[in-house]
């Protein structure tokens, strides 16, 4: 949690900035006027200041001054926040010291933007000390990020990473185009500042070919040179560029439009990985929809055809294939069942609208309902079932829930396990966490691959390393039921034959926590 003081003259200005900082995790410090921002700015060291320009007694910009003469206050961020905004008011604010600039009015989502770029790890983000003391032996501060600075002047390289690292950056440096390509392909890094004079390709070259490949296309890049016409500037932006900054370079200024670039793009990286999940999940939903169309038609054509026969005489109770069709006409309703109750608790899990009632209940009596739901196919596969779980062991647990778990997990054993084979419950309690249970579904089928094992509980996930089939939602609803109850479920031996599935319960003796 960071804590933020919001120096504003205005008191519902003041209000309102101070409800968004707590509604983002944080811990809001406010001060009426200038002067006496800077007292409680000294007592207090916050770890960012909002600071509105035209203040009372002490203006922002005065306030802002004050603060990076201070060592305490040199690289915490401060954002000035003000109704002035012609460019020459931002630019008086960044050459006072601030980081950034919000204009007035601005919305919610603007301020909580801006807490988010610089505190990313959110409430949970550690607070650096009040007294500016280094961090504990053992502890390194996160980096703001790695910068790649090219530039064939010795000097300017050394200013220029002087003053990165003085912001918390880790730097690179190349001194021509050819060599910055090759470190951004291998390095990655998270910017790159750019002169535009070098020998060989000169800037504008080496951007557009930066820009050109797949690997270094996202990277960032600031123009940073001499020259300052307006057609150098534009033809900057024009092959990629995001920035332009002019020599000889203002420290404030640069910190800011590094801070800013760099947040951006992990920003926008975090969107396309958004986007790259968004769109693997409408994949999985639109092969979802013809997976279950064809599923059950099959299981129901199956049960259809079965009472047809009967209906016209020639299945008759008795006869062996009576009795063979109608189990496999029961296994079938059974899996359509399945089927349609995890399609319809996984949404309702995620959504919260789904709620655990546990109670205390023996481990055995659970195990014994879930058996047989699924004796019908594991007896029409010759599959014997099997359980191990002593007779005295309670968990604390929504019954429903949790044999809906083993149901799942045993119809998937059974599923995939060859003609002739066993699927077996057993139990053990859980040396790592107090008073739990460990319960176990294992199979004598192929095992489940070790690239397949982290994402088998992921929603419409279809594995490669046993026998495609299946939504992919009954292992989701276990994960969900499971973490519903404070457990945990993973494959036990992953890449091995003879899956083995365990999850952790709560056992009767254990106090049950507050849903």
């Amino acid at each position: 949690m960071a804590r933020v003081l919001v120096v504003e003259d205005d008191a519902n200005n003041l209000d309102v900035a101070s409800r968004i900082i707590r509604a983002s995790g944080h811990e809001a410090l406010v001060a009426s006027d200038g002067v006496a921002g800077l007292e409680l700015a000294r007592v207090e060291r916050p770890d960012a200041i909002l600071v509105d320009l035209l203040l009372p007694r002490m203006d922002g910009w005065s306030l802002t001054r004050s603060l990076r003469s201070e060592g305490w206050a040199s690289a915490i961020p401060i954002i000035a926040v003000s109704a002035l905004a012609l460019p020459s008011d931002r630019a008086r604010a960044i050459e006072a010291g601030c980081d950034d600039f919000v204009s007035k009015p601005f919305a919610p989502a603007e301020l909580r933007a801006i807490l988010t770029r610089y505190f990313p790890g959110g409430p949970a983000a550690h607070t650096p000390a009040r007294d500016g003391a280094a961090p504990a032996r053992g502890q390194q501060p996160t980096p703001l990020g790695r910068v790649l600075i090219v530039d064939d002047e010795v000097a300017n390289v050394e200013l220029l990473a002087r003053r990165l690292e003085a912001i918390g950056c880790q730097t690179q440096v190349a001194s021509s185009g050819e060599r910055a390509i090759a470190l951004a392909r291998t390095e990655q890094p998270d910017l790159i500042l750019l002169d535009v004079m070098m020998p060989g390709i000169d800037g504008w070259q080496t951007c557009r070919r930066l820009k050109s490949q797949p690997e270094t296309a996202e990277i960032p890049v600031i123009f940073v040179t001499a020259r300052d016409r307006s057609d150098d500037v534009s033809k900057g932006f024009e092959v990629g560029g995001i920035d332009y900054i002019t020599k000889p370079i203002e420290p404030m200024e640069l910190a800011a439009r590094v801070r800013s670039a760099i947040f951006t793009k992990r920003l926008q990286d975090e969107l396309r990985r958004t986007n790259v999940d968004l769109h693997r999940l409408e994949q999985s939903r639109k092969e979802l929809i013809g997976m279950l169309g064809h599923d059950i038609r099959n299981l129901a054509n199956s049960v259809v055809a079965f009472m047809q026969l009967v209906r016209m005489g020639q299945l008759e109770p008795g006869r062996h294939e009576f009795d063979e069709l109608l189990r496999l006409s029961e296994s079938n309703i059974s899996e359509l069942l399945r089927m349609v109750n995890a399609l319809l608790d996984v949404y309702k899990m995620e959504e919260g609208k789904l709620e655990a009632m546990p109670q205390v209940i023996g481990l055995a009596a659970l195990a014994e309902r879930s058996l047989a739901q699924v004796a019908p196919e594991a007896l029409a596969k010759g599959i014997e079932l099997d359980t191990t779980l002593p007779a005295d062991a309670s968990v604390f647990v929504d019954d429903a829930l949790i044999v809906r778990v083993l149901t799942n997990l045993l119809a998937n054993a059974v599923k995939h396990t060859p003609s002739g084979g066993k699927v077996r419950i057993e139990s053990a309690p859980d040396e790592s966490l107090e008073r739990s249970v460990v319960v176990r579904v294992v199979d004598t089928g192929p095992g489940i691959s070790e690239n397949d094992a982290p994402h088998i509980f992921d929603r419409f996930y279809q594995g490669a390393g046993r026998s495609r089939g299946g939504t992919g939602l009954g292992l989701a609803f276990c994960k969900l039921a499971v973490e519903l109850h404070g457990g945990t479920i993973s494959v036990a031996n992953p890449g091995k034959p003879g899956a083995v599935v365990q999850f952790t319960l709560p056992a009767a003796q254990r106090t049950p926590a507050k849903a």
